[in-house]
């Protein structure tokens, strides 16, 4: 076969480039993007209900802390103490199921550096022991004669670390609160549809956010002579505190 000549080969390059831009032109366009997001739609808002809430029983949290030469005398002295102790509040009324231990311990105390001690080495002069538990008190009435007959029972080894007034059973109260939140949410929606002159329309979305349950800090210690119990009953006051629940709501639109 003889070879194109140079003006022949000029006219079938030629050709093949118009064919190629033929092919080019012709063939569809395609693009590929992704989904813009749906558009939002929705009355968002909050709402809060409360709910009144009169505590229904105390807890008490004592310890009872002794300090002897030795750990055997030490520990001895805490037991002894603290069993007598268990023995006087359970003749005012608190059960053997309402008195839980919540703390133990037992731990050296060290003297001050003396010219026979050895550097880095401080010299051990006792022990102590630290019992601590936990009373529930369900007679509210009886809490203040229960807190003092304990006192008396721990005498000077005894550690009051805290009364609480609290309710055992909260899911009454934040039933009461849930749905007060829920009406509040759907009020606040109803207000933002009649200005923009929309209606709302069933929740889309509910969700809720609380702070927990309260827990009341009511004690007031009374001035009291050693050895006994003067100075008239410790004073406390369960009170009544406000229970809150928050929610937030999507309503749909109804135009």
């Amino acid at each position: 076969m003889s070879a194109l000549s140079r003006p022949a080969r000029r006219i079938a390059a030629a050709a093949l480039g118009g064919l190629a831009l033929v092919l080019v032109a012709c063939t569809p366009e395609v693009n590929v993007a992704a989904p813009g997001p749906a558009e939002a739609s929705g009355i968002a808002v909050s709402g809060t209900g409360t709910a009144s809430v009169k505590p229904d029983i105390a807890l008490v949290n004592l310890g009872i802390e002794v300090t002897s030469p030795t750990v055997a005398e030490a520990r001895s002295k805490a037991a002894t103490t603290m069993d007598a102790l268990t023995k006087a509040v359970k003749g005012k009324g608190v059960s053997d199921a309402d008195i839980q231990t919540q703390f133990f311990n037992i731990y050296p105390q060290y003297g001050p550096p003396t010219p026979t001690t050895k550097a880095g080495t401080p010299e051990i002069v006792g022990y102590t022991v630290n019992n601590q538990v936990q009373m529930k008190i369900r007679n509210l009435d009886s809490v203040s004669d229960v807190l003092d007959t304990a006192i008396a029972a721990g005498g000077n080894s005894i550690r009051v670390n805290g009364l609480q007034f609290t309710v055992e059973k909260p899911d009454q109260y934040l039933a009461k609160a849930r749905e007060e939140a829920v009406q509040n949410a759907k009020a606040r929606a109803d207000v933002l549809a009649k200005a923009a002159g929309v209606k709302v329309g069933a929740p889309r979305s509910i969700s809720e956010s609380s702070g927990g349950f309260p827990v009341f800090d009511k004690l007031q210690a009374a001035p009291s002579v050693p050895g006994g119990r003067g100075g008239g009953p410790t004073p406390v006051s369960p009170g009544e505190e406000q229970l809150s629940v928050s929610v937030f709501v999507v309503f749909e639109i109804e135009r």
